[in-house]
């Protein structure tokens, strides 16, 4: 999916390579510009924070159940593993994105935003095959987040309610899935949001108690790889 997805990126800006450094030099200057401070600049970073956790779920703690089941000696290995999703993720899937939707014209979208916006940006650099391209990519996105999220939750209703009881969880999980496609996307997202809150608060606080033992070990790692053979 991502191969496919930021491929269709690079050949849309392949076409436009020269129009590229002026659109990331815009980027950074209108976004500490005094019309962004005067437009609420908080609230443009409040806004920017929102949709990154949702991009990569950094400092969320859902990810630690998928790399926390990975089979490795070293801790710290699978934890620089851990940190090229949100590099993968924030800096080359959504500034591909971003450059494609300015490249298109996107600050002329007419309301259109999210996906709809993407997708006319992506017909408008590949035509059909764009629309088809993206399709493709958001049809596979949902139903891996589907699945993952359905791992992340059995998990986590096990633990607190037991194992046997997780065919609970997972009627429950079936049933909200038609329920969640019938709201509304604002309402949806509103959700999303509140919920990544909720899980962000105790994520950072542990984060920041077991800080101490993750830079012990890392030391210790980094210092073998060092060693004659080291991992």
């Amino acid at each position: 999916m991502t191969v496919l997805y930021v491929g269709a990126a690079v050949a849309i800006l392949a076409d436009s390579a020269d129009c590229i450094p002026s659109l990331l030099r815009g980027i950074v200057t209108d976004a500490f510009s005094g019309e962004a401070v005067a437009g609420g600049l908080l609230a443009v970073m409040i806004t920017g924070v929102q949709r990154g956790a949702f991009s990569n779920e950094a400092g969320i703690g859902t990810e630690a159940l998928a790399h926390g089941a990975a089979r490795t000696r070293e801790p710290v290995r699978e934890g620089l593993v851990a940190m090229l999703g949100p590099i993968i993720d924030t800096l080359i899937i959504c500034t591909a994105t971003a450059l494609v939707i300015l490249i298109a014209g996107g600050e002329d979208a007419d309301g259109a935003d999210g996906v709809l916006l993407t997708m006319r940006a992506f017909t408008s650099g590949l035509g059909v095959s764009g629309t088809w391209i993206l399709l493709a990519c958001v049809l596979v996105f949902a139903l891996t987040t589907m699945l993952t999220y359905s791992y992340y939750g059995e998990k986590c209703f096990s633990f607190l309610a037991g194992a046997r009881r997780v065919r609970v969880y997972r009627a429950i999980y079936l049933l909200m899935i038609p329920v969640a496609a019938a709201v509304s996307l604002d309402s949806a997202i509103s959700i999303i949001d509140g919920c990544y809150a909720l899980m962000a608060i105790p994520t950072m606080v542990s984060s920041l108690w077991l800080a101490p033992k993750v830079m012990a070990e890392a030391r210790r790692y980094f210092a073998s790889m060092k060693s004659p053979g080291g991992a």
